[in-house]
């Protein structure tokens, strides 16, 4: 284990103060982060790692206490020196990964304009998406996204890189690529610090630093338990004559990326019936992001026919649809993010029980009142998760909804799709999280825009 300290933090404080009130992300800290080495920042969502990691890099200030980089302070630090420690020192990746770029440059451009000059495609190669380099950011899936945004990091010659759950868009093998970048940077003496739900992060990792309620803790303590344990009640089975929810026959969508065709979904067919959680599982960049899209009618097929509940569009308590980017509406609150659909349709007092109920069964009853922005993302995704349940849509559309969830909460966020298909709604959800096999009824497996098994009952 490196002895030397590369990042040290005494004492630390964050307090936000908010038009609800003050929000307490961190709570006196001091953790130490060795040179050369990988820190898994772990705890459950809320706990205030976000926080802390914007804090080590210079991007937030403390409210008070101190913080080190190669030994000196910079809690005083001017703006413009941060921002030189950040350039020449520190790299840092973004838990969303659309944050991490400026949309008009291709990816290749991204890391070509690094002050290390770092303009080879090495780096991209090593996580896989070497062919990737002449695309936009916006022609990326959401796992191409982070990776390219863990390039770039990687490319800029940081002695430090701090990342903000670099993995958690990304499919099993995906991730096990960045992992592998990983332990090849500690080997090089580069220190991580890492954010992370990922066991797989926390395996490689030298020094495990937890924070619950931000504060630091002795042990990782699991929000409570599921209400229905994963595995002990399986789903139930689907009568043989349920109504199809949902149908797709041929469906075809194609891009054009620098001139070549990539097919997004290339003849895609399959049905879900009601009372249905079906699972959509393959690799980042597989198409299942575009085939939800075009399912839940935000895009336009090139070919191919789709039969759905409702209109054109279809209304929320048809097709309700949790994004990746989670689509919060900042200037209302949780619970008014969570009511917003009925409060349209003129129904938000029928519903108030309702939206208790899911407030309650996602841990946000606490954070009714805050604003989306003063919450952390795997929060603001319960919320969204909880807004596409309320109404009991006929046919949900889920993409990745636990990917920014500790254990225990994505028990939680699956426990409460599963209750909802229960009732009768049809779900399609996009996933690659071994917990959910406990509760889906069968899988689709996506890959290069096709579906490539069969669609068996699990």
């Amino acid at each position: 284990m490196p002895s030397e300290i590369a990042v040290r933090c005494d004492e630390v404080v964050k307090t936000f103060r908010t038009a609800s009130g003050a929000v307490h992300a961190l709570r006196g800290v001091s953790a130490s982060f060795p040179t050369g080495a990988v820190t898994a920042v772990v705890g459950p969502s809320g706990s205030g790692k976000s926080s802390l990691l914007r804090l080590l890099v210079g991007m937030d200030r403390p409210t008070s206490g101190t913080v080190e980089v190669a030994g000196r302070p910079i809690e005083l630090a001017s703006a413009r020196t941060r921002r030189r420690l950040r350039r020449e020192y520190l790299g840092y990746v973004f838990q969303r990964p659309s944050d991490n770029f400026v949309p008009h440059l291709t990816v290749g451009q991204h890391i070509g304009r690094l002050a290390s000059g770092a303009g080879d495609r090495d780096t991209l190669e090593a996580l896989g998406i070497g062919d990737r380099a002449d695309h936009l950011p916006v022609q990326l899936s959401g796992g191409e996204q982070q990776r390219a945004a863990f390039a770039q990091a990687l490319a800029s010659g940081a002695r430090v890189i701090v990342a903000d759950e670099p993995t958690a868009e990304l499919d099993d093998p995906s991730a096990s690529g960045v992992i592998a970048a990983m332990r090849e940077l500690r080997r090089r003496g580069v220190t991580l610090i890492v954010a992370s739900h990922d066991p797989a992060v926390v395996r490689i990792a030298d020094v495990v630093v937890r924070l619950d309620h931000g504060e630091l803790a002795e042990r990782k303590r699991e929000p409570g338990a599921p209400a229905v344990q994963p595995g002990s009640v399986g789903p139930p089975p689907i009568a043989e004559d349920a109504e199809v929810c949902v149908r797709v026959r041929d469906l075809v969508k194609t891009f054009d990326r620098a001139g070549d065709a990539v097919h997004a979904v290339d003849r895609v067919s399959f049905e879900v019936r009601e009372r249905e959680l079906v699972g959509l599982v393959g690799r980042s960049g597989s198409g299942k992001t575009t085939l939800l899209s075009i399912v839940a009618a935000w895009e336009r097929a090139d070919a191919g026919s789709i039969d759905r509940p409702g209109g054109a569009p279809p209304a929320w308590a048809d097709v309700a649809v949790v994004p990746q980017n989670l689509g919060l509406l900042d200037e209302l609150t949780v619970r008014e993010n969570v009511a917003h659909a009925a409060t349209l349709a003129g129904s938000a007092a029928i519903l108030a029980e309702r939206v208790d109920e899911l407030l309650d069964a996602l841990g946000l009853s606490a954070l009714a009142r805050r604003r989306p922005s003063e919450t952390s993302v795997g929060e603001q995704q319960r919320a969204a998760v909880a807004r596409a349940l309320l109404l009991r849509p006929r046919l949900l559309i889920a993409d990745e909804p636990t990917c920014h969830q500790d254990r225990g909460w994505t028990e939680r966020v699956l426990d409460a799709i599963r209750a909802t298909c229960d009732t009768g709604t049809a779900c399609l959800m996009a996933t690659h999280d071994e917990a959910a096999r406990a509760f889906i009824d069968r899988s689709l497996v996506m890959h290069d825009g096709r579906i490539a098994s069969p669609s068996a009952r699990a």
